[in-house]
């Protein structure tokens, strides 16, 4: 749980290089250049959120330890430690007996 403060930081940097895109649409319809350079500043800083957010990953992945993360699953950027758990019955196999003396 100590790598979701970096996986949240990197995504917002993305949520805001989305709100440039946004904001890059509006400015090209009052000032074309400006619009452009706007556009590409929104690139490079989407290209630094996914580096950032792929940054995390990998050093999660180099710690290692189980992961809650499921896009990190998804993406297949570190997929946690694999455990397998054989599920505990409820009830004992062979119930004792009251009354019944070994």
């Amino acid at each position: 749980m100590e790598f979701e403060v970096g996986y949240l930081l990197a995504l917002v940097v993305i949520g805001l290089s989305f709100l440039g895109f946004m904001l890059a649409m509006m400015i090209d319809e009052v000032n074309r250049k400006k619009g452009i350079v706007t556009l590409i500043l929104s690139i490079i800083l989407f290209g630094l959120g996914i580096y950032y957010y792929y940054t995390v990953g990998q050093e999660q992945k180099v710690k290692g330890g189980p992961s809650v993360n499921k896009l990190n699953y998804y993406l297949y950027i570190y997929r946690g430690q694999q455990t397998t758990t054989v599920p505990q019955p409820l009830l004992p196999l062979m119930p004792e007996m009251p009354g019944k003396q070994q």
